[in-house]
């Protein structure tokens, strides 16, 4: 069994996104940065949708897990 993804642990990969940012974008900038294991899953399980925050993006990761 996996551990649900922790929003604090993505909150680092997040400060570097220009806002607002589609899901896609979140998970091609986690995959070209080399985010880890943990990171890329939390921006998988996000909603399809367009981010205007971080805060947004912490929300559904939380909801996510």
């Amino acid at each position: 069994m996996t551990h649900p993804p922790d929003p604090e642990h993505v909150q680092p990969f997040l400060r570097e996104v220009h806002y607002p940012v589609s899901k896609k974008e979140l998970v091609d900038l986690a995959e070209e940065r080399g985010a880890d294991s943990e990171v890329l899953r939390a921006v998988r399980i996000v909603p399809d949708r367009t981010y205007e925050n971080q805060q947004e993006i912490n929300e559904e990761v939380e909801l996510g897990s």
